[in-house]
């Protein structure tokens, strides 16, 4: 005789916080009780609580292609989840990725792999280059309320004088919003002559490096101004080949992390002072070891305590818990339980880091790194926003689509 178990709704809303978000979003479909309690704020803040001493799956990538990651909750990487008709990621923020079939501007899409929901985005009204993904959040548990897509179209230097050097810069921007559904012509001044152009972005941010004189630029994209601000980096740069920094991100904060010397490291957080951004030290420490040729990655986005740095001479990757005193080298065949989530793509690795660093040291240029990215989902993610009478495409919709829109071409 079979019985059928029916579990108090306490109980199984607790069961159904335990489980992986994927899981979760799916349920959503089974009834509407089951929707209504998992779409509440109590179910919200439970699943947020649950999770506050762990962290989730995130990637680091250099350009479309990934370097390393965990995948505490998924099956396999993040970006794995890419459709194969795109060669990878051009942006993220947040969860985010901006995805592009060509590099002529054709349209793109916006969407979330991991809930594969995507947007399409029409092509700009002039030629450009990716130049980020920007996204507006809630505050209180990260959820995107809205993106917007930035392309470059034009950097203008600007003389101050005729016959001076260049002290400022003009951007011309396109810039697509959620919101509106609409692409507009924006510019941008920046007080600095700016020569590099790799960004990084942080929610409503982009965020820039200039080594001479050494100054993060940013500008917030949900604010009114065309200003671009400043903010000196911390401990100047000299031309110093055992001097190497990076910008990354970590819970929030923009991250600086420099090494100096062959066992020297020191690590800084970006934060608000009286409404003006400054620096705070986090770390500075003597390694027990020597690091020898080497490049700093990134700190851990959910751990600021955690460093990884690319020792050149070994190939092999550094994991530094600065709190613990905790090191380990990781890479291709790693047993140890603690970094049994963990992956590297060791060949990708040994390539690309090397190859940028061998590029900024023969240019002499010794300023931080921002050539790498982190693909950082949030704990609690909900449906891609999408502008006013667009719709909404799942994977298998938009491969559908794509090969339509192909054969249509001819």
């Amino acid at each position: 005789m079979e019985t059928t178990l029916h579990l108090p709704e306490v109980l199984l809303t607790e069961i159904q916080a335990r489980l992986p978000f994927r899981s979760i979003s799916k349920f959503k479909c089974v009834c509407k009780t089951w929707k209504t309690t998992l779409e509440s704020l109590y179910f919200r803040r439970l699943y947020l609580s649950l999770r506050q001493n762990r962290g989730s799956s995130w990637s680091l990538l250099c350009g479309v292609k990934e370097l390393i990651g965990e995948t505490w909750d998924l099956p396999k990487s993040l970006a794995s989840y890419i459709p194969p008709p795109f060669l990878g990621i051009s942006a993220s923020s947040n969860g985010l990725v901006l995805v592009e079939r060509y590099s002529d501007c054709a349209s793109c899409f916006v969407g979330n792999p991991v809930l594969q929901q995507w947007v399409e985005i029409p092509p700009p009204p002039h030629r450009s280059d990716v130049f980020g993904l920007v996204t507006r959040v809630d505050p209180e548990c990260g959820a995107v309320l809205g993106f917007k897509v930035v392309r470059l179209a034009a950097v203008v230097p600007i003389k101050a004088s005729p016959g001076a050097l260049m002290s400022s810069t003009y951007l011309s921007l396109c810039v697509y919003s959620s919101d509106t559904g609409v692409w507009t012509s924006e510019g941008l001044y920046c007080p600095r002559y700016i020569s590099n152009r790799a960004a990084m972005t942080l929610n409503g941010m982009i965020y820039l490096s200039q080594t001479q004189p050494g100054v993060l630029i940013s500008h917030d994209f949900y604010a009114e101004s065309d200003q671009c601000s400043l903010t000196p980096l911390p401990d100047p740069f000299h031309s110093n080949l055992n001097e190497r920094a990076a910008l990354t991100t970590s819970r929030g904060f923009v991250m600086y992390i420099k090494t100096l010397g062959q066992n020297r490291l020191k690590v800084w957080r970006l934060v608000k002072d009286s409404g003006d951004a400054c620096w705070q030290l986090l770390w500075d420490v003597c390694l027990p070891f020597t690091l020898g040729s080497h490049a700093p990655m990134a700190v851990h986005p959910f751990d600021a305590d955690i460093v990884y740095i690319w020792s050149q001479h070994s190939h092999r990757l550094v994991s530094c818990n600065l709190r613990t005193q905790n090191y380990g080298i990781l890479g291709a065949g790693d047993d140890d339980d603690a970094h049994q989530n963990f992956f590297m793509n060791h060949s990708v690795c040994d390539e690309n880091i090397d190859e940028i660093w061998s590029f900024r040291s023969s240019d002499w240029d010794f300023g931080p790194s921002i050539d790498l990215s982190q693909f950082v989902p949030p704990l609690w993610m909900d449906s891609v926003p999408r502008p006013p009478q667009v719709e909404m495409m799942d994977t298998t919709s938009l491969l559908s689509y794509i090969k339509r829109t192909q054969n249509e071409a001819g």
